[in-house]
């Protein structure tokens, strides 16, 4: 009978580390998941600032087109005489969770993109990558 029980205690002890095996290798997928889906997020988010830029100067008043001084004229453009939206709202950095999105400007100031660095977050050849979202106009960015 003391054997039975030596075997039994054996058997719970290999159960438990298969368990164990297993939720190690579940988190790790999750852990890659989640990544992959943040990404995913800062790519859509990047395009929504880029084709709001775009758009932004695109409908510039008058024969000069501009690009707006801070994120906040994306989303109430006052330079008609009727309000127009070029962003719902200001998008919030995915790898981050907060608005602490790099701006980059252009010789006069206005914002052509939005750049966010990785910070340790990313999946695979990204590990070191910084994320760029320029507005496609051809105006390079100014010297920073």
């Amino acid at each position: 009978m003391h054997q039975q029980r030596g075997f039994t205690y054996l058997g719970v002890l290999l159960a438990i580390a298969l368990l164990g095996i297993g939720i190690a290798a579940a988190s790790e997928v999750w852990s890659t998941t989640a990544r992959r889906q943040r990404m995913e997020q800062l790519e859509w988010v990047g395009q929504q600032y880029v084709q709001a830029i775009g758009s932004y100067r695109e409908s510039s008043p008058g024969g000069a087109k501009a690009y707006p001084r801070s994120l906040d004229e994306l989303l109430t453009d006052r330079r008609v005489p009727y309000v127009r939206r070029h962003l719902r709202q200001l998008y919030a950095n995915p790898l981050s969770g907060k608005l602490d999105w790099e701006l980059i400007q252009a010789a006069d100031q206005g914002i052509v993109g939005v750049r966010t660095p990785i910070a340790g977050l990313s999946v695979g050849h990204d590990a070191h990558r910084d994320f760029v979202y320029l507005a496609p106009t051809g105006a390079k960015p100014g010297a920073r």
